[in-house]
């Protein structure tokens, strides 16, 4: 199926504390391992 991109506004991001909780250990998670798959089989690329 097809990929679809997920824009995503992220607030607090630039200090220590939000890139390392939030970008890195969710979002840039969620795309390394390719993305959130749906029940009909698109999956669902956050792109910060």
């Amino acid at each position: 199926m097809a990929t679809r991109r997920l824009g995503v506004i992220m607030n607090g991001v630039t200090g220590r504390m939000g890139t390392n909780q939030h970008l890195v250990r969710s979002i840039l998670a969620i795309k390394a391992e390719g993305g959130c798959r749906l029940a009909d089989g698109t999956r669902v690329m956050p792109d910060p």
